[in-house]
């Protein structure tokens, strides 16, 4: 019973800032719409938060070890409830960039410290379960969060107000925790390099995974509020929440499959499913909310879902000693992509093509990713049956769950003459 109250301490935790994500997701896009922005110049400070968080995840474990993760969960909650309510404070472009780098900082910060605290309060009989239901619980919050800033009567300056009290909320259930302070942990952290002489396969996904789900997600809820005009972040909050919430159902079938097949077969037919149904949205710009919610959420319950199955893959290249370096390395190439990816994105967007430019950006990484994953399955063999690592459904913040796997399944380094 008391492993379960340390871990719903973590989970209550992780509720409230996926929330407070999820509202920022949506109302930073259309604020700065509101404001007349350009698309380059919201791809920029959507880029900041990925630079932000890839220095935060390089960082975190430092900062874990130093004051332990009480300490640094409370002091990186403060300071990103106050880097969010700056923003209600003025509009100019270096300001957000400031608060949204220091933001993505804060937020690797705090998954690092949820992470490494479920790992060291869950045996490892029962970890599997707790990580799938900090994952879901994660999602949960990233869907709930929109539909708070389409509440009648709130604007989306005050929007911001309602991120930084979730993230206020946020310190609770971790400081007033009774446990023990969890073990520091001795996280390892190592190029992102590596994981391309090792799993050149699981670099470019997660790579892709951060230049197209960050790039298109960054810009989904300006091109969702147009297909119901006049209702204020109505549209935008209902097509996030499905497409989060597709994605939640759909990212085991695909892990489970995974386990089974070549799992770059599964990356390669997620990304080609994830061409198609950007080119129909590119085709069909505006179905309609009914529609384009459904086909967003086709979109996004295949193009976020291949991101776990990379971990995996990079995971069943991987010895027992490389593992942690090349968990943190899988983390490490989304961010670089989530850099470049909004970035890209935007200027699409501001060109003559506009929403169908962004969505044509989504259909040219996936299809990248589809070719690649297919080629590096055609020259090299797949791992071994015996020596694949069962499928951990993980989002694109998990350096800590996915390093704890695989160490305590196995006791010996892979042989790599197949790999």
């Amino acid at each position: 019973m008391v492993i379960y109250r340390n871990i719903a301490t973590v989970l209550g935790g992780a509720f409230l800032l996926q929330a407070s994500v999820g509202v920022l997701g949506v109302s930073m896009p259309l604020a700065m719409l509101a404001q007349g922005w350009s698309g380059t110049l919201i791809g920029f400070v959507a880029a900041s938060y990925g630079a932000g968080f890839m220095l935060g995840a390089w960082f975190a474990p430092s900062a874990i070890r130093a004051i332990g993760h009480i300490r640094a969960y409370a002091a990186f909650a403060g300071l990103s409830a106050a880097l969010t309510l700056m923003l209600a404070l003025d509009s100019q472009m270096w300001w957000w960039l400031l608060a949204r780098f220091g933001f993505g900082v804060c937020t690797a910060g705090l998954f690092a410290v949820a992470e490494s605290w479920i790992a060291d309060a869950t045996p490892s009989q029962r970890r599997g379960a707790v990580i799938s239901a900090y994952q879901i619980v994660g999602r949960a919050g990233l869907i709930f969060g929109p539909f708070l800033i389409a509440l009648p009567g709130l604007e989306l300056t005050q929007s911001f107000i309602v991120a930084g009290i979730f993230l206020a909320l946020a310190l609770v259930p971790v400081t007033v925790t009774r446990r023990a302070q969890p073990a520091i942990p001795e996280g390892e952290r190592a190029p992102p390099w590596l994981l391309f002489r090792i799993a050149p396969a699981a670099a470019l996904a997660a790579f892709i995974a951060g230049v197209v789900n960050t790039g298109l997600l960054a810009f989904i809820p300006i091109w969702a509020d147009s297909l119901e005009p006049g209702a204020v972040a109505g549209g935008a909050a209902i097509v996030m929440a499905v497409i989060y919430g597709a994605s939640m159902i759909v990212q085991w079938p695909v892990g489970r499959l995974s386990d089974r097949l070549d799992r770059r077969w599964i990356i390669a037919g997620a990304a080609a499913l994830g061409t198609v149904f950007a080119l129909i949205l590119a085709i069909f710009i505006n179905p309609g909310l009914v529609y384009g919610a459904a086909l967003a959420g086709a979109w996004g319950a295949v193009s976020l879902s291949y991101y776990g199955v990379a971990v995996a893959h990079a995971a069943d290249r991987s010895t027992v000693e490389e593992l942690p370096a090349i968990a943190s390395g899988v983390l490490m190439l989304w961010a670089a992509g989530s850099m470049i990816g909004p970035v890209l994105a935007g200027i699409a967007y501001e060109s003559v093509l506009g929403s169908r430019g962004l969505f044509l950006v989504g259909a040219i990484g996936n299809l990248i990713l589809c070719a690649g994953a297919l080629w590096r399955a055609r020259i090299r063999a797949p791992v071994r049956a015996s020596e694949r690592e069962p499928f951990v459904n993980l989002m694109a913040t998990s350096a800590e769950l996915a390093e704890i796997e695989a160490p305590e399944a196995e006791t010996a380094p892979r042989s790599q003459g197949d790999a």
